[in-house]
Formats: C-alpha cells, structure tokens, sequence
C-alpha cells in the first residue's frame, strides 16, 4: 500500500514538473533578450545625452526610441540649419543629414528651400559600394517624388549593388574590390532591405546570398570579425539582418549559447556605460558605442515589428517634444517611381543638442555607423522593413581608397573621418526563403507587436519554480 502510494505520487509529480517544464519553454527566448535590449538602450542614451550629441545616427537612433526632449529637437534643428546654410552637403554628409531631418519631422525635399532628396537622386556616379547603399538607404526614408529617368533612381541603385555582389555572396567598400566584409556586407544587406517589395528576383537572392556570408563568417563567440573580432563589425551585421527580416538571435546564429545580440554585452564599459571597439580595449569610445546603440535600437524595433528609419509616420514638430507625441510628422505620398518601401523609422522624437555635426573617428579608424531599417504600415497593413544605415569610417588605403572597417590600431586618431553610409536594411518582405527559420519574410500583420518585459519575468520565475520542484523531487522522492 505504501509502496502504490509513493507510486501515484511520483507519477503526479512527474506530471506536475512536466506541465511547469512547458509552461517555461512557452516563453520565447527572445523576451528575455528583448528585456536586456531595452535596459541597455536606456543606459546607453544616458551615455549620449550626458553631453551635447553630434552625430546624426545617435539622434536617429534617440529618437525612434523616443528618448529626445523638446529642447533636444529644438537644438539639433538649429545645428541641421546652419549645416545646411553654411554650404552645399553633399556625398555621405549628405545622407546623414537627409537621415536626421526625418528623426525630428522635417522634410528633406523642401528645407532652408533646398531639395536635399532631389542631390541624391542626381548624382550621377557613386565611387564606392557603400556610397550607393547609402543613397538607397537615403531615397527610402520616405515615399518621394522621384522622376524615373533620374541618374540615380532606387532601382538603378539596386541593380549596382546586386553587380557588385561577391563570389562568396558578400560584398567589398569599393566597386573593384575581390575580398568581402562583414561591415560591407551588412550595410549593403541593409539597403537591399529597403526594395525587397519591389519583388526583384535578383535583389533578394543577392539578400539571400548576404544572409549565407554572415553566418558563414561569425565567430564561435558569436561576433564578427574585421580587422579583428568587434563591437563595430558585430553591430553592422546585426543592423543588416534584421533588416532583411533575419533574427540574429536565434537558430544558426546561436554559438554556444550566445548570440551576436547578446555577445555586445561583452563589449560594455562597466565605469561610463559605453562600449569598447574590441573586448580588450582599454576604454570605451563614441563611435563603438554609437555603433552598438544602433543595432541594439534595430533589435529592439524587430521584435516589436518597426525598423529604424522608416519615417513615414513621423510628424513634424517646430516646438520639439518627448517622442511621437510632439512631432507632427507629415506622411509623405509622393509616388516615387523607385522607392514605395518604408525605409524609415517612425521615429517620433526629436533629436538632442548637437555640439559638432562631425563626427570625432575614436581608437579605431573605423566608423561604422549603422542605421537600422525601420518597417511602415502600408496599406493592407503590410509592413516593409524600412532600411538602416550603417556608417563604416574610412580606413586611409595607400594610393586609393578608403575603407570602411576600422583598423587594427589602437591609438585614437582625432581626424575626421568621413562616414560611410551604412547598409540599410529593410525587410519584413523577404526574398523567396531558402531557410524558412532565417530567410528574411514578409511580414504581413495589422498592429506592431513586441515582447513585454513581463514575458522575462515570469519566464524567470517559472524557470525557478522548475528548479525548486526539481530538487524537491529528488530530496523527497529519491528520483
């Protein structure tokens, strides 16, 4: 009888550990990373908007997050202005500056009574790889009016880079390069991202063949590598998948556990909240941190359905204000002839005070910056991944070029360096997928949905109610 008794209850609390095992696994892994995410965005617009912001990616960035006051918007418009103002931008200054009017609601087609669009869809040759995923990048941020016999058209930008695509289906800084890179590679992934919709046979399996090198090339503690494994390269490549619908967070991705999201931990400086160039870095600096705030905004709008630059719902705001609700952002319906996918963010806050609109290039001569694409709701509430930017600063090349990955040097150069325009990626709209778990999909849904904290939280305590029985089990059932 004792015997039957202890039976039945081993039996019962085999299926009692048996439901609580479930309820655990129910909770997708992502909500537990999507909780870091949103800890580590907060403390690293700290680490920002503890000075004057002088980037036009980090105020990008600020303000799809909603993380720029009034006053903030007010002050880095006046810096715009007077950029504007002072002389003719052109080339990447050109597609910063194009990227930050959105983040604060105003319109690049008629600013200071200059067509800031209307330069980039002129211009007549890029001379890099990246040049050209920039000015996707920068002609996708809203719906414009661009003519269709324009020297530099979405579809005739697309078609160069599906050219200059790589062997091995990556992608090289420069028009007549042979070796690819990640930091290239992700930014080209990212301004692919942004014509998915376009439903181009070619562009999406040059995204599909994109999507193949970077899990070909990351490292077994799940970053990347160029010119030595770090932060920058990391940060790029995870901007250019989840811009073309990938998660970097789960299946191949996943290297021991880890996952290139949650490996940029391991870059954080724990005295000032930035993040180091390499592991071993002895501090951290601006352009890393700039890098990995950027990709941990485009994780972030992933999994809550959004992308970093799509800009067609944001609203101007002359006053400035705290996120969406000041800016009054004016939907632009222009039917471009090449670009009806949203590249922006609806971001919907203004941006903070900008000291210097340049950019210092820090330690390292690279400036990757990154943009992350963001997703608009279209009609039949179909979501296109808008693009993201990454910059890559320029590595001086004797005798041509420059490249857009950071050297290996440690020494901080305070020369500017000129930002390379960073792989814009945008896709819910995926290519046909080879790899159902990873191909980039469309996305089709009618609400923006992401992960709430609390799903972390119970996931967690559920997770120790499991080990708590567990050890009860074995203490008192011997099993």
């Amino acid at each position: 009888m004792e015997r039957r008794a202890v039976m039945v209850g081993k039996k019962w609390f085999g299926i009692l550990w048996g439901i609580v095992l479930i309820f655990v696994l129910s909770f997708p892994s992502e909500s537990f990373a999507a909780v870091s995410v949103s800890k580590d965005i907060k403390n690293t617009a700290s680490y920002f908007k503890s000075s004057a912001l002088n980037s036009d990616f980090a105020v990008a960035a600020l303000a799809k997050e909603n993380l720029l006051t009034a006053n903030e918007i007010k002050q880095y418009r006046g810096v715009l202005t007077d950029r504007v103002n002072a002389k003719k931008v052109t080339g990447t200054e050109l597609v910063k500056t194009i990227i930050a009017l959105k983040a604060i609601g105003e319109d690049p087609e008629n600013f200071q009574k200059q067509n800031l669009i209307k330069r980039v869809y002129d211009t007549a040759a890029e001379s890099s790889v990246t040049g050209y995923a920039y000015d996707l990048i920068a002609l996708n941020t809203d719906d414009y009016e661009i003519p269709s016999d324009a020297p530099n058209t979405p579809a005739k930008i697309a078609a160069k880079l599906v050219d200059a695509e790589l062997p091995d289906g990556g992608w090289n800084w420069s028009l007549s390069g042979t070796d690819s890179d990640v930091d290239s590679t992700g930014m080209v992934l990212t301004a692919l991202g942004t014509y998915q919709d376009k439903h181009d046979k070619d562009v999406n399996q040059a995204i599909r063949d994109g999507i193949k090198y970077l899990k070909a090339a990351e490292k077994e503690n799940a970053s990347f590598d160029n010119y030595g494994i770090n932060s920058c390269t990391t940060a790029q490549a995870i901007i250019g998948l989840v811009s073309v619908g990938v998660n970097p967070s789960t299946g191949d991705f996943v290297k021991k556990g880890t996952n290139p999201v949650s490996a940029l931990s391991t870059y954080k400086d724990s005295k000032n909240g930035g993040y180091k160039w390499q592991t071993t870095s002895e501090s951290s600096d601006s352009f890393s941190t700039e890098q990995v705030f950027q990709a941990l905004v485009a994780y972030d709008l992933f999994l809550k359905g959004d992308t970093l630059y799509n800009f067609r719902n944001i609203s101007r705001s002359d006053a400035g204000s705290t996120g969406a609700t000041d800016s009054d952002a004016g939907d632009k319906d222009s039917g471009s002839d090449t670009s009806s996918n949203g590249n922006g963010a609806d971001s919907s806050s203004g941006q903070s005070p900008a000291a210097a609109a340049t950019k210092v290039v820090e330690k390292h001569t690279k400036e990757v910056v990154t943009k992350t694409n963001t997703i608009t709701n279209t009609k039949d509430h179909t979501i296109t991944h808008n693009n993201t930017t990454t910059k890559t600063n320029t590595v001086e090349k004797p005798a041509a070029a420059k490249k857009q990955t950071p050297a290996k040097t440690k020494t901080a150069s305070n020369a500017k360096k000129e930002d390379k325009p960073a792989t814009a990626t945008a896709a819910d709209q995926a290519p046909p997928a080879e790899d159902a778990q990873q191909e980039p999909k469309k996305v089709v849904i009618t609400k923006t949905t992401g992960v709430s904290p609390v799903h972390g939280w119970v996931g967690s305590l559920s997770a120790g109610a499991g080990v708590i029985l567990l050890i009860i089990r074995k203490k008192f059932l011997g099993v």
